[in-house]
């Protein structure tokens, strides 16, 4: 059956009338003035007018007022399928950015413009985010200083940003954007694990990348670079294609980080390995030698009177004789082995590795050897020598804690082995320090405990044969250690500082005991007191002494206060600040142990003394050296010289009692006189014979 064409006509404008109202896009049709004579009803919604308003207006009405784009103007020319962007205002006032497609269409003879309107604001809005958030990153980049990697790892190549070229110095696209281009430049001490991590990552065996390595710069150095990336891109099999990830320059963190490691393991003086370190490694040693059945031999060192050189010459000389020390030991030791500074003047070294006890001796020879040469600072030649204890893991010790004390307990030993050699560890020496440690601890709250006393020895004068002072003599008696001799608390008490607070009770109660003594039997009783370097360095010295004098009702001319040379060593200026404001005081300064020091005679000079005390060590061969003789004759001439009175120490027979005034000692101590007696007997002691005439008679 033939079609019917007025039929078909009619059903094409139906579906042309549908496929228009039902559209998602606006469409208007104006004729070339301007006028609109078609709109579809997304149009009208989009503009917020009803159809019959749209069609009783022109296209130039529908403009905003403030127009930032391409206008609307009459014309007889359209560009077909032209697009262009206007700013339209809807009829409640707000505007949006739409863009038109345009077309010309003729209908009945005459010519129209139909456009197809979208409202593109949002899709502005995005792209603007999309510029916003690039010029973001872009910003964030340079000012985090980072360089940026694209590596496309379907076809291998790398893209680089300008500043992961800059950054280490080459220009834009220097060399390949490759990745074996990117491994050549990297440390070859880093290359296998920054390779590994990639690979790691890559495969997906770990989960992220995160990489420090070095890289060659153009003028050969190198900087630290922190990479980390991220798989952005993946093909349909899961496999990636796509990694970008970033560069960050870390070298001036690295060099912190270096610097920080360093100061905590390393001695900021000699850049020895410093405590921490040192232990650790001694900790290692003994470790790797319980595996191999091999030795460790702990060497510990101490410089002998070291404190002498610091307090004497200043700690600026000290700095450096410890620094021309640690080099000395650094050239003695093998490689394999460790010197370590503890602190101080205290120095470790640690020898691994042994077979037998016997292969440390050659090594020790060599040091002690190192240290007999003269140390030359600022010209000045100094001879400073080194006391050395040896312990052995696993034959003195079960760790390392435990063969640390005992190589501490072994250089002690060699200490009191005269010093400027060596000593192995024995059990014994154990003992010593057990000893030591229960008088420290013994020694805390003592002296609340009332458990020291004073031991008062006296003084003769050797002219009239009588008794003219004492010496007072601190004493303890622990109810656990029993009668503690005086050399070995003495020490202890110098070195925690207990001395301070035992000195101050013994200028107390001696003179307070002076004061009784005058009353009883003599004004001119005199009384002479230890200070010891600890006590000299006090600030409160010439207070304590100014009161317990004012206390006792004493006059500054019966103190006698002794010094041995090691007060003189502890500082000069302050030295002669103190002894100034003891004599201005009226108190006699005694020197004591006279000839055990290297430097006394310059002391005598310089310091203002009034009694010198001949060291014991030389009144006992008096009678048998001749030697000795002359220097005693020497040390009494050269005193009264200077106007000093002179006291013997350790006089035990008549025949060294007889020789001493001969040769004209004002003043003698020893047993042949009297020990060192409680108060209650010295009391008698001067009660009942008041002088030593008999001794002469006998």
């Amino acid at each position: 059956m033939p079609l019917d064409n007025s039929n078909v006509s009619v059903q094409c404008k139906v579906f042309f009338q549908c496929l228009v109202n039902e559209s998602s896009q606006g469409i208007s049709v104006a004729d070339l003035n301007g006028k609109y004579v078609f709109v579809n009803p997304y149009f009208c919604q989009m503009m917020g007018y009803s159809e019959s308003e749209l069609l009783s207006m022109s296209v130039f009405e529908i403009k905003a007022p403030a127009q930032e784009y391409s206008s609307f103007e009459p014309t007889n020319i359209t560009n077909e399928d032209s697009v262009v962007q206007e700013l339209l205002q809807r009829k409640d006032r707000t505007t949006f950015i739409a863009e038109f497609a345009s077309r010309n269409i003729s209908v009945a003879d005459s010519t129209y413009v139909m456009r197809i309107v979208q409202d593109i604001s949002k899709r502005i809005a995005i792209e603007q985010t999309l510029v916003n958030n690039e010029q973001r990153n872009s910003m964030v980049m340079k000012i985090a200083n980072d360089g940026v990697w694209d590596w496309h790892l379907d076809t291998g190549l790398v893209e680089f940003d300008e500043r992961y070229y800059t950054m280490a110095g080459y220009q834009k696209d220097e060399f390949p954007p490759t990745f074996e281009e990117w491994q050549k430049r990297i440390h070859k001490d880093d290359i296998t694990h920054a390779t590994n991590c990639f690979k790691s990552y890559i495969a997906g065996t770990t989960s992220n990348f995160d990489i420090e390595f070095r890289f060659l710069c153009k003028d050969s150095s190198y900087i630290w670079i922190r990479g980390k990336g991220k798989i952005v891109c993946r093909d349909t099999n899961g496999d990636p294609i796509r990694f970008i990830g970033t560069h960050s320059d870390i070298t001036v963190q690295k060099e912190h980080e270096e610097k920080i490691l360093h100061q905590a393991h390393f001695d900021s003086l000699t850049f020895l390995p410093n405590r921490f370190l040192s232990l650790d490694r001694l900790s290692i040693a003994c470790e790797e030698a319980k595996r191999n059945g091999e030795l460790v031999a702990l060497l510990f060192l101490d410089l002998d009177d070291f404190k002498k050189v610091n307090d004497t010459l200043g700690h600026d000389v000290g700095d450096q004789l410890l620094i021309d020390a640690a080099n000395r030991l650094r050239h003695v030791v093998r490689n394999i082995d460790t010197v370590g500074r503890l602190g101080g003047d205290e120095f470790i070294i640690i020898l691994g590795g042994l077979k037998a006890t016997k292969e440390v001796q050659p090594i020790v020879e060599n040091l002690l050897n190192q240290f007999r040469d003269m140390f030359v600072i600022n010209s000045r030649e100094l001879l400073l020598t080194t006391s050395i204890g040896i312990a052995f893991f696993p034959n003195d010790a079960n760790d390392s804690s435990e063969l640390l004390r005992n190589a501490d307990s072994a250089m002690y030993a060699a200490k009191e082995c005269g010093r400027n050699t060596y000593s192995y560890y024995t059990s014994q020496m154990n003992e010593c320090a057990q000893r030591r440690l229960s008088i420290e601890e013994q020694l805390h709250g003592a002296l609340t405990r009332n458990e020291f006393h004073i031991h008062y020895q006296p003084k003769i004068d050797l002219i009239n044969s009588k008794i003219m002072g004492a010496e007072a003599l601190l004493r303890w008696t622990n109810p656990i250690l029993g009668n503690v001799p005086p050399d070995e608390f003495i020490s202890v008490a110098e070195q925690t500082g207990a001395i301070i607070n035992l000195g101050q009770f013994v200028l107390k109660e001696a003179l307070a005991q002076t004061a009784i003594w005058q009353k009883s039997f003599n004004e001119d009783f005199q009384i002479a007191i230890n200070l010891s370097p600890r006590q000299f360095r006090d600030f409160q010295l010439i207070n304590v002494i100014k009161d317990s004098l004012t206390q006792a009702n004493v006059h500054p001319s019966a103190l006698e206060l002794e010094i041995t040379e090691g007060v003189l060593l502890s500082g000069h200026d302050h030295v002669k600040k103190v002894l100034t404001s003891i004599t201005d005081m009226g108190l006699k300064m005694a020197m004591d142990d006279f000839g055990t020091g290297y430097s006394s005679l310059s002391y005598l000079r310089t310091y203002p003394f009034d009694v010198l005390k001949i060291d014991r060590s030389f009144i006992n061969e008096m009678t048998t050296s001749m030697k000795d003789k002359s220097l005693i004759n020497a040390v009494i001439s050269m005193s009264h010289a200077l106007g000093l009175k002179v006291v013997a120490e350790g006089i035990e027979t008549q025949q060294q009692h007889e020789l001493l005034r001969i040769l004209g000692c004002d003043f003698g101590q020893g047993y042949l006189f009297s020990k060192p007696l409680p108060v209650d007997d010295m009391t008698k002691l001067l009660s009942n014979s008041f002088d030593f005439t008999h001794i002469f008679d006998t």
